[in-house]
Order: structure tokens, then C-alpha cells, then sequence
């Protein structure tokens, strides 16, 4: 198996919910990724994930956490899924948070 997916080619949802700075973090993530998604005001951690699942329309999606800013060069990674395991292929990758 040899697939690259660019990080730019996947839905980023920003998920927020009471969070101080979500609204000029929306604005600073809408002019970074002008196609990024918003779900907003969903109570419940779980109940707010899948809604956030529910409006990607890619199979896999990067998820924004409402108080967290990603840096802009994170949206020129590529992930390498040549030669992985099967689990590797279902699995949920996270990055650090500044």
C-alpha cells in the first residue's frame, strides 16, 4: 500500500464551545485555512466530536480544539501511509499544543 495524504487536502473542523479567544481564534484560523468548518456551542465532549465527524466530508479530518491556534506550517504536512499496518491506517494522530 503507498498513500501520502496531504494535511491541506483534509476537512479542519474548529471545534469550540466556551472557550475566551474562540472567536478571533475562528477569524485567525478562517484567513489561515479559508475552507476550515466551525462547530460551535455543542454540549458534551462526545456529542461535540461526532458532530464535528459529522460535518467533515473527508474520510480523515483535523480537529481543532476551540483553545488551541495551529502553527501555519502544520498545514504542509504530509502523512505517510505507505507500507503501514492496517491498525496504523485507523488510528487517530495528535499533535502538541502550545
Amino acid at each position: 500500500m503507498s498513500e501520502i495524504i496531504d494535511v491541506v487536502d483534509l476537512d479542519c473542523i474548529y471545534l469550540s464551545y466556551d472557550e475566551p479567544q474562540k472567536e478571533e481564534f475562528w477569524l485567525k484560523i478562517k484567513n489561515m485555512v479559508p475552507y476550515a468548518k466551525r462547530v460551535d456551542g455543542v454540549k458534551g465532549s462526545d456529542a461535540a466530536h461526532k458532530a464535528a465527524a459529522e460535518a467533515s466530508d473527508t474520510e480523515r479530518f483535523i480537529l481543532i480544539d476551540g483553545d488551541n491556534m495551529p502553527n501555519e506550517d502544520f498545514f504542509n504536512l504530509q502523512l505517510d501511509f505507505s507500507d503501514k499496518d492496517e491498525r496504523f491506517t485507523r488510528a487517530q494522530f495528535r499533535w502538541k499544543a502550545i
